[in-house]
């Protein structure tokens, strides 16, 4: 029998910590584009480790800490979060066996994201600091930060999966 926190918890203090690493360090770096979004990568990697639940309930959590801390109306990103979750879950590659799906569904949620939501600041009339060309920075960025977020997610998830009996 295993004792300790469970996957949700864990979810919930890897994304504390993520929200609170791109707000501290990431979101001051001067890279050129827009910031990485880490924060959206481990939703990400949630959903594909951890199925449509998991992504949908990471994404919402997580985008809404993202929303508090920023200065745009909030439930945006919580929304659009929640949904990149989803379908990353609906997808759950065995990352194990692959780098390949990862960095293309990253790079594909990342874009889809934060096109749709300078569109709602667009409806909203209101305007993103590095707007287009900082999504092209990001996709890169989170495209670079893949290959080191997926893996470590999917082992924990496989550590914290019970073990199957056999018949």
């Amino acid at each position: 029998m295993r004792t300790g926190p469970g996957p949700g918890v864990l979810a919930a203090v890897a994304i504390v910590a993520a929200v609170v690493l791109q707000a501290a360090v990431f979101a001051r770096l001067p890279l050129p584009g827009g910031p990485p979004s880490l924060v959206l990568v481990l939703v990400v990697a949630i959903g594909l480790a951890g199925g449509a639940n998991a992504g949908l309930a990471a994404g919402f959590g997580a985008g809404l800490l993202v929303d508090l801390l920023s200065d745009h109306p909030v439930g945006i990103l919580a929304l659009f979060f929640a949904l990149a979750g989803f379908v990353a879950g609906l997808l759950e590659a065995d990352v194990e066996r692959t780098v390949l799906a990862p960095v293309v569904v990253v790079a594909l949620s990342t874009a889809a994201v934060y096109l749709a939501y300078l569109g709602v600041l667009g409806l909203l009339d209101r305007s993103a600091a590095d707007g287009v060309r900082g999504v092209l920075g990001t996709v890169a960025y989170d495209v670079v930060l893949t290959p080191f977020v997926v893996p470590l997610v999917a082992a924990v998830a496989r550590r914290m999966a019970p073990a199957r009996r056999l018949p």
